[in-house]
């Protein structure tokens, strides 16, 4: 029984991570955070990596890039761990040891209008 529970919190603490996403706008511009509640017309969907159980970023796709690409003035952020997130984990924490986590974000949001975005 020891070492079944001994097991299982290896595993534990080898398929989690300490993930820092960080949530900021686009410099310049007005974004405003919806509610889980509000529309969208503009849903992405992308994973980022970290090195050393999520200590670090490995790719620079925090949500100000996406948000600037897609010009949105409203903005919804949405951290999740996935089947795919938890399939990286076992094999880069458990098969393969070497720390590599992966978080998916969801951004959801509107664009300005186009009256808005185009003044006559």
């Amino acid at each position: 029984m020891r070492r079944r529970v001994s097991a299982v919190l290896l595993a534990c603490t080898t398929l989690s991570g300490c993930f820092t996403i960080d949530v900021a706008a686009p410099p310049g511009v007005d974004v405003t955070l919806v509610s889980s509640k509000a529309p969208a017309t503009v849903r992405r969907e992308y994973r980022t990596w970290f090195v050393v159980w999520g200590l670090t970023p490995l790719d620079n796709t925090m949500p100000e890039r996406p948000i600037a690409h897609e010009k949105l003035t409203d903005v919804r952020i949405i951290v999740e761990d996935n089947v795919p997130d938890a399939l990286h984990g076992i094999l880069y924490n458990l098969l393969i040891p070497i720390g590599l986590v992966t978080q998916t974000v969801i951004l959801e949001g509107n664009r300005a209008p186009a009256e808005a975005a185009h003044p006559h």
